[in-house]
């Protein structure tokens, strides 16, 4: 199985460690119904579970590429959980700017591409690597 989503991935690694969505829902701090939603594709979980899902999974599960400012301003938001409103708080813009940025529409200031390389040298191993190839 080659997981594409986010509930793919949850649910391969589950299978592979002979865990019970009860199980992972604990680990995760969800309900099981949560784990069973996201598996299912019958919903995504929000970006402020990203971080216990990624560690869950002990690796980063989205294929965007991370060798530019715009993919790195990606992954710093999903590996804390941030959504967009809180982000641009952080980073003392409006919601439609950090949009541009992560889209690669926009150039990024010095100041913020300087805070944003402080917070992805921040994050945990785990989160800067990628979906395994098999």
């Amino acid at each position: 199985m080659n997981p594409q989503t986010l509930g793919e991935h949850i649910r391969k690694k589950r299978m592979q460690a002979w865990q019970t969505q009860k199980e992972v829902a604990a680990h995760m701090g969800v309900d099981e119904e949560s784990i069973f939603g996201w598996e299912t594709g019958k919903y995504m979980p929000q970006v402020q579970w990203y971080p216990r899902v990624f560690d869950y999974l002990g690796y980063y599960p989205f294929t965007h590429e991370t060798d530019s400012i715009a993919g790195k301003l990606l992954q710093v938001r999903y590996c804390n959980g941030w959504n967009c409103k809180h982000y641009a708080e952080i980073l003392g813009c409006d919601t439609g700017t950090v949009r541009r940025w992560e889209l690669g529409r926009s150039a990024v200031h010095i100041r913020v591409h300087e805070l944003i390389m402080r917070l992805w040298n921040a994050l945990p191993l785990y989160a800067l690597e990628q979906y395994p190839s098999e």
